[in-house]
C-alpha cells in the first residue's frame, strides 16, 4: 500500500485539501487539522476555553449544515484561505482576535444567520476538534472509496469522507483488517485502534452541497456495516508523504 493522498481540514465542519507531506507526533492528531471550530452559543461552548475539546454537537458541523460543503479551506504561511467553490473568498490569521472575529462575521454572512445570534471561534492549541477526544489519525483505502460510489451511485470522492490518510487499495474495505495491527508509514509509526463509524454528514454531496438520500443505510444494505476508514494512534513520531508506503509491522 502507499499513500495516495493527504488531506487537512483545519476548520471543523469545512472542506480542507491535499498536502504533499507533514510530520507526525506521537500521540498527537495530524498537525494542523480540525485546529478550529465554530460554536453557536450552546452554554457549554460560552463557558469553555481555548485548547479544550469540546463533542461536534458543540460546533457547526456538516451533519447538520449542508450549505459547509461549499467551503473549503487550507493553511497559507499561517493564514487560513477560505474559498467557496474553489474561489477565494477569506484570508485571516485565526490566532488574531481581529482576524477571528472577522470569520465570524464570515460565517455568520455566509450561512445568513441572526447578526445578533452569538457565534465564537475555538482554537485548539496543540489539540484538535476531531469527533473523538482522543488525538487520532484517520485512514481510508481507495477500494472502499470505489465500492460506495458504486452502491450509492456516486462518484469516486474522498472529500466525501473527510479522512486525513488515503491509501491506495486493491480489495474494499480490506483496511479493517488492519485494526490492531500496526503500521509503518514513511517514518512514523502507527498503531490501528479501530473503524470509522460514519455519519449523516456522508449524504452531503461536495460538489453542489445538496442532501442525498441515506447511503447510511445503503452501506448496511451493500456492506452490512456503515464504517469507511479506520483511526490511527500514532506510536512513534515521523514523516509521511504523498507516495510513501505503509507496511505491516506487527
Amino acid at each position: 500500500m502507499r499513500i495516495e493522498s493527504l488531506w487537512q481540514f483545519p476548520i471543523k465542519g469545512l472542506g480542507g485539501s491535499t498536502i504533499t507531506s507533514t510530520s507526525l507526533t506521537a500521540n498527537r492528531a495530524l498537525p494542523g487539522d480540525r485546529r478550529y471550530a465554530l460554536s453557536t452559543g450552546s452554554a457549554k461552548a460560552t463557558s469553555t476555553a481555548d485548547g479544550v475539546w469540546l463533542p461536534k454537537a458543540h460546533f457547526l458541523q456538516l451533519m447538520q449544515i449542508e450549505k459547509l460543503a461549499e467551503l473549503s479551506c487550507h493553511e497559507e504561511d499561517g493564514y487560513i484561505v477560505i474559498s467557496r467553490q474553489a474561489v477565494p473568498c477569506f484570508r485571516g490569521n485565526l490566532d488574531t482576535a481581529e482576524d477571528a472575529a472577522a470569520l465570524e462575521k464570515f460565517i455568520i454572512d455566509f450561512l445568513g444567520r441572526d447578526k445578533a445570534a452569538p457565534m465564537r471561534l475555538h482554537r485548539s492549541g496543540d489539540g484538535a476538534f476531531t469527533d473523538q477526544s482522543e488525538p487520532l489519525v484517520s485512514i481510508g483505502g481507495t477500494a472502499s472509496l470505489a465500492a460506495f460510489a458504486a452502491a450509492s451511485k456516486t462518484r469516486v470522492d474522498a472529500r466525501r469522507f473527510r479522512l486525513n490518510i488515503m491509501l491506495h487499495t486493491e480489495t474494499p474495505f480490506s483496511e479493517a483488517e488492519l485494526i490492531g495491527a500496526t503500521l509503518k508509514i514513511g517514518t512514523a509509526v502507527i498503531d490501528i485502534v479501530e473503524p470509522v463509524g460514519r455519519c449523516a454528514a456522508i449524504n452531503v454531496n461536495p460538489d453542489n452541497a445538496h442532501r442525498e438520500p441515506d447511503h447510511l443505510g445503503t452501506m448496511r444494505h451493500h456492506f452490512g456495516h456503515s464504517d469507511l476508514g479506520i483511526f490511527g494512534r500514532v506510536r512513534t513520531a515521523g514523516t509521511i508523504a504523498a507516495g510513501d508506503r505503509a507496511i505491516r509491522i506487527d
